[in-house]
């Protein structure tokens, strides 16, 4: 979604708190695997200087399996490509959540969306967090940003730490050479010596798919019969079924989408073409990334509405000056990690709230790991719903945890939990229930054995029929909605709480 909505107070949603502790315990009770020697393997790893200058490019709506340098075989992004041969490549970035809004505000805050309680359309970000553009514009770096509106506009919070900031009421008028260009504009006026951080971000990769030329080489002959115009309207639309699109609408729309990519691909070039001029190209330090993927039916749904790889997969790409030796990092890392990660890299302190990790020691040993499973949340049903995934090594393991009826000091009810586990088990070592001795559980919709969960807190354990990827319903259809704070322990009902965990950074 991209019009831009006028700025209105924030409406109620669970404590932000509450919901970093759910996130946490539920993901940290999936015991990974250990990773493969392969994915460990790696590259040889470099050490990275700091530079005087930084600039962060949001190229919204890319997915990373449609970047040549993350295996796609279309020849969409020839530049970044070249970048990323010279550069540190992230194998396994992820956003937090496949939307615009919260998404970016994670990347400036290193929160997770329920922890900075900023959604669609009307949240702002408390004055109280600190954001990557206030850390930088305080240790004495010229800061401007340039963001083509919609749902990065300045009144969401994403003006703040800026010396200069601009954006568009409509992020209809996206034009990634004019928001670039903005850019080298202010590259040019900065003065000898002078430390700076530049914001980059453009939509010209997001829907309607509306390069110039059109699909191009990506596409031969015209659009399919009954394939609609793929605006934000349209896509949204065919996901509530009121429009109809086949495998070969998906694939056109794929297409322009691709010719989209190429399209920002070029401007690219053309913006490093005027670091090189300016002479800042050999004191800079550019990090490539986006907000979230895009969808083209390979989960039923169009445009970016899941928590599946096509819409959570991101490219992250950190190009510093000079050619120094590729690196490929195939630890799991997140949007949340970048404002710690560019502050390491600038020698600066990060924001003070900053959940996220310094990738610098990735980079220097690519065998590494952050000993932590990924997160995403889906926003579709107001922020009252979040489905939760963990990369396994690789293998998905997904969690949708159903509307909390209470929560109070961590402890969180509810009359049901679903599951869709690819594990023989789901091992909860780190989240304990509390409900009657007898769970009723399903497994892909059929009724199994009830799971005799202790009355008392307890990690369990719960072994999964067959293999394979599985659907498991946990409930408890006699339980009474707690009607207030007093009966948030009602043993009638499925309750968890965090197990030695608190509030503690994952």
């Amino acid at each position: 979604m991209r019009r831009a909505h006028r700025v209105r107070r924030p409406f109620r949603t669970l404590p932000p708190l509450a919901l970093a502790g759910l996130f946490a315990a539920l993901l940290v009770a999936c015991t990974p695997s250990p990773p493969t020697a392969e994915r460990r393997a790696g590259t040889p790893g470099r050490k990275l200087a700091p530079t005087r200058g930084y600039i962060l490019i949001s190229i919204d709506t890319l997915r990373a399996d449609h970047v040549g340098a993350y295996g796609y075989g279309k020849p969409t992004t020839p530049f970044l490509d070249s970048l990323a041969a010279r550069g540190v490549l992230f194998e396994r970035a992820y956003t937090p959540i496949p939307a615009t809004l919260p998404a970016h505000l994670s990347m400036f805050t290193g929160l997770y969306p329920g922890e900075h309680g900023v959604y669609p359309p009307s949240g702002v970000l408390s004055p109280e967090i600190p954001t990557l553009p206030e850390a930088f514009h305080a240790a004495g770096f010229r800061t401007a940003g340039h963001s083509e509106g919609g749902f990065v506009m300045g009144g969401y919070g994403f003006a703040r730490g800026f010396d200069e900031w601009t954006d568009s009421e409509y992020a209809s008028d996206a034009d990634v050479d004019r928001t670039f260009g903005r850019g080298a504009e202010f590259l040019s006026r900065i003065e000898p010596g002078e430390r700076f951080f530049l914001f980059l971000h453009t939509y010209s990769v997001h829907d309607p798919y509306a390069p110039p030329g059109g699909a191009g080489e990506f596409w031969s002959g015209p659009p399919p019969a009954g394939a609609f115009d793929p605006t934000g309207e349209n896509l949204a639309s065919f996901n509530r079924g009121r429009l109809a699109a086949d495998e070969n609408a998906a694939a056109y729309y794929r297409a322009l989408y691709d010719a989209s990519i190429r399209y920002v691909d070029g401007a690219l070039a053309r913006l490093y073409g005027e670091l090189e001029r300016l002479g800042l190209a050999g004191e800079t330090t550019v990090i490539v990334t986006s907000d979230h993927g895009e969808e083209f039916l390979e989960h039923g749904r169009l445009a970016h509405t899941q928590v599946y790889p096509e819409c959570l997969h991101v490219p992250l790409v950190v190009v510093p000056p000079g050619d120094g030796p590729a690196v490929r990092v195939p630890a799991l890392v997140q949007l949340v990690d970048l404002p710690a990660t560019l502050a390491a890299l600038a020698g600066i302190a990060p924001p003070a709230a900053s959940r996220g990790r310094d990738l610098t020691p990735l980079v220097a040993d690519p065998t590494g790991s952050l000993g932590r499973d990924g997160y995403a949340e889906d926003e579709m049903l107001g922020g009252q719903e979040r489905t939760l995934l963990a990369d396994r090594d690789g293998g998905f393991f997904q969690v949708l945890h159903s509307v909390a009826e209470q929560e109070k000091d961590g402890y969180w009810v509810s009359r049901e939990i679903r599951f869709d586990a690819v594990a023989d088990a789901l091992d909860f070592r780190a989240v304990a229930f509390h409900a009657p001795r007898e769970v009723e559980v399903e497994v892909d919709g059929e009724p199994v054995d009830r799971l005799d969960v202790a009355t008392d807190w307890r990690p369990f354990r719960l072994a999964l029929p067959g293999s394979g990827k599985r659907a498991v319903r946990l409930s408890t259809p006699d339980c009474t909605t707690p009607v207030s704070l007093g009966l948030s322990n009602d043993a009638r009902c499925l309750s968890f709480k965090l197990q030695g965990l608190a509030l503690e950074r994952l």
